[in-house]
């Protein structure tokens, strides 16, 4: 199975690359932890924001599954917070949606 990953461009260079997507290849249907997890593609995916922690909202279809919040340095680091049960993914695209940043050492 094929998922596209789909986000929001961080800055106007990255519009360049508009609409930033990427296609992953699972071997069955994922699981939602699957595609969110740390160990996942995801990581892989988010883009790099120096100096700051970028906050996404993760969407299939029309419902809003996890906030994703990622910063790279000084290692790319994800955390991901559910919004809903965890399930096996029919849809083959994933959304996401920037959410705002933070300036290290902000809160």
């Amino acid at each position: 199975m094929e998922i596209t990953f789909e986000r929001d461009s961080v800055c106007a260079g990255d519009d360049v690359l508009a609409p930033n997507s990427r296609t992953i290849a699972f071997s069955d249907k994922p699981r939602l932890s699957e595609i969110l997890s740390e160990s996942g593609p995801l990581l892989a995916y988010m883009p790099c924001v120096q100096a700051s922690t970028t906050h996404w909202l993760a969407w299939i279809d029309k419902e809003c599954v996890a906030k994703v919040a990622f910063t790279c340095e000084p290692q790319r680091v994800l955390a991901v917070s559910m919004l809903v049960p965890d399930r096996c993914i029919d849809a083959n695209r994933i959304y996401f949606s920037e959410d705002g940043q933070e300036r290290a050492g902000q809160s």
